[in-house]
């Protein structure tokens, strides 16, 4: 198995076991000093057990649904429909890994915003959506 196959199959334990909320399987695929950032609201999240403990205490009601997974070396990408009570988003991470564990991510909720005025003739307004792409 290549370092690009061994990432993507870590990637998708971290996916998977946080889709399932299976916390001991989400927790394998940690370093213990595992860093995790949120740049938007300038958070950062450092050590495995305060990692966990954050996405098992995370309020609301929620469902995470992966529509990219992208593997090179020993890092990786993914985006995914996230629905939090009555809200979707589009979350995008990125995951830096050591020795085949996950040693950093960076996540991203980008929020939809209006386009600058002059350029109305170069583009076309389409509703708004989240990203409905599927891994399958």
């Amino acid at each position: 198995m290549s370092e690009s196959e061994r990432t993507r199959a870590a990637i998708q334990q971290y996916l998977d076991s946080l889709i399932k909320r299976d916390w001991t399987s989400f927790a394998a695929v940690l370093t213990e000093d595992v860093e995790y950032e949120l740049p938007q609201t300038n958070e950062r999240i450092s050590g495995r057990e305060k990692f966990v403990r954050f996405n098992a205490e995370y309020p609301g009601d929620w469902t995470l649904e992966v529509t990219r997974l992208l593997a090179d070396g020993d890092t990786a990408a993914a985006t995914f429909n996230l629905r939090l009570d009555e809200q979707d988003l589009v979350g995008i991470a990125f995951f830096q890994l050591t020795d085949g564990v996950i040693a950093r991510v960076t996540d991203f909720w980008p929020e939809p915003y209006e386009p600058p005025a002059g350029r109305e003739d170069l583009v076309e307004r389409v509703p708004a959506r989240t990203d409905r792409l599927s891994l399958g």
